[in-house]
């Protein structure tokens, strides 16, 4: 009777793939802030319950697929659940660039004040580099102890830094003419590094605040 049933719903034309494509869908809906989780993971729902539904002897195919996805679990629950690794795995890419941002502009920094007289530089600017980018060493530290999930301590950071890089800039005049290349390379480097940690930061706090909504929860 089953076959009947659903050889039935096949003859009209219908598809028995309803309930199954609207909740592939609702899932890569609310995992669009990580195109690959959201592809990984519908793809593997959608396998699984298509099993399900082979497996499911009773009635038509309509039927079957409503009870997979009965059984499976809310949309939102299940991707809730995968968001958060979602976020682990930002979180160790912000830092991870945080780290790489840090070491370049101290780098940075060194070879500046090797090669280049900062004497006519304001008088404030020497300051701001050394303690911008002091303060950024600072909160790094303290936010990888004790508040790694959280955003601020990265975006402190990535103001510090942008601070210190800004001041470096204006201190050891990199726009004259004669400033060495290697210093001119550090400093396009730490450029660079900067923009990839603002695209990282942005991302773990959009990431944060969809896993927040997602698990009802402020984020």
């Amino acid at each position: 009777m089953a076959s009947v049933g659903r050889a039935g719903a096949e003859a009209t034309g219908e598809k028995a793939t309803g309930a199954i494509d609207r909740y592939v869908a609702t899932l890569r809906r609310e995992l669009d802030f990580d195109a690959a989780l959201a592809d990984r993971l519908a793809d593997e729902v959608e396998d699984h319950l298509r099993d399900a539904v082979e497996a499911d002897p009773a009635g038509s195919a309509i039927d079957a697929e409503r009870r997979a996805v009965e059984r499976f679990g809310p949309a939102r629950e299940i991707a809730g659940q995968f968001a958060a690794d979602s976020v682990e795995r930002q979180s160790r890419r912000t830092w991870l660039t945080l780290l790489v941002a840090v070491v370049v502009t101290f780098v940075a920094m060194r070879l500046r004040i090797m090669w280049l007289d900062d004497s006519s530089a304001p008088a404030l600017a020497p300051l701001i580099d050394r303690y911008g980018f002091l303060a950024a060493l600072a909160v790094g530290v303290v936010g990888w102890l004790a508040f790694r999930r959280s955003l601020l301590a990265p975006m402190l950071c990535l103001v510090g830094l942008a601070a210190s890089i800004a001041a470096g800039i204006v201190r050891a005049g990199l726009f004259d003419q004669g400033v060495p290349l290697v210093v001119l390379l550090a400093a396009a480097v730490e450029f660079a590094l900067l923009g990839l940690l603002l695209v990282e930061v942005l991302s773990f706090g959009r990431r944060l605040r969809r896993t927040a909504s997602l698990r009802g929860v402020a984020p």
